[in-house]
């Protein structure tokens, strides 16, 4: 596997002249590989000790009297440590919810707001339709008034 992080491991190990015999210290390099180059077989494909413990299918204990892990751990604990897609992933994730929070938010705000709205407008619906009941009722009284008044009239006059 020719891939970057790949390739920093075997050079970390050739500097500190850490051969990898097969068994414990094989099964960590691929399991590293593995997991840097997005393949992981058994866990998630995050990159820390556990999943890397776990992708060997090694204890930590074990992980730890390895040569290897001073190494690999330096590696991991570097600001360009390698990344699988899935932590960049699991990143994207995280940004996402927080939009998502961010958006509910305003919706929610948004909600209220056009709720108090309408509540406003309700009442100024049901004033008119009162006011304009009164009108109406001031309307009809007016109208009989001028009606006897009329037949009065006609009635003198007639």
């Amino acid at each position: 596997m020719n891939d970057p992080d790949t390739l920093r491991l075997r050079h970390a190990l050739e500097q500190a002249a850490i051969p990898v015999r097969p068994g414990t210290e094989q099964a960590v390099v691929h399991a590293f590989e593995r997991i840097v180059t997005g393949n992981p077989e058994h866990t998630s494909g995050a990159l820390t000790v556990s999943t890397l413990c776990m992708e060997a299918g090694i204890s930590r204990a074990t992980y730890y009297r390895s040569p290897l892990a001073k190494i690999i751990t330096g590696l991991l604990r570097t600001p360009d440590a390698p990344r699988p897609q899935t932590d960049s992933l699991t990143a994207e994730i995280a940004r996402l919810k927080r939009a998502d929070r961010t958006l509910r938010s305003q919706h929610a705000a948004e909600q209220r707001e056009a709720r108090a709205t309408i509540a406003a407008y309700a009442n100024h619906i049901q004033t008119l339709s009162l006011r304009n009941a009164e009108l109406e009722a001031e309307n009809a009284t007016l109208r009989r008034v001028i009606v006897e008044e009329l037949w009065i009239t006609r009635v003198l006059i007639g």
